[in-house]
């Protein structure tokens, strides 16, 4: 059986930033080395994880996190994709968003 991991795709999309607050937190980034961390936010705007079906790119779900969420909410995710089947991922997560 194929794991949702198998067929699906996670990103991570980090919320822009405008003008100086940009500029500031891509100095820090540089500074840290923050970027070379997929995933990692240092600028503290959260952002969103994406998930897309490999086959056609197709979105499966969208899920916005603060910079606090995105920790927990990826290795959520990666259990999810380890465990699940493709079908059983996108059915717990059509079932969240209906409830949100």
């Amino acid at each position: 059986m194929d794991r949702a991991g198998d067929v699906l795709d996670l990103r991570f999309e980090p919320r822009e930033r405008r003008g100086l607050r940009l500029f500031v937190a891509a100095v820090w980034q540089a500074i840290t080395l923050a970027d070379t961390v997929d995933g990692n936010d240092a600028s503290g705007a959260g952002g969103t994880y994406v998930v897309t079906r490999r086959s056609d790119d197709s979105e499966v779900v969208r899920i916005d996190v603060s910079h606090d969420e995105i920790g927990a909410t990826r290795l959520h995710l990666e259990a999810q994709l380890a465990e699940l089947s493709p079908e059983e991922f996108e059915a717990t997560w059509s079932r969240s968003e209906e409830q949100a």
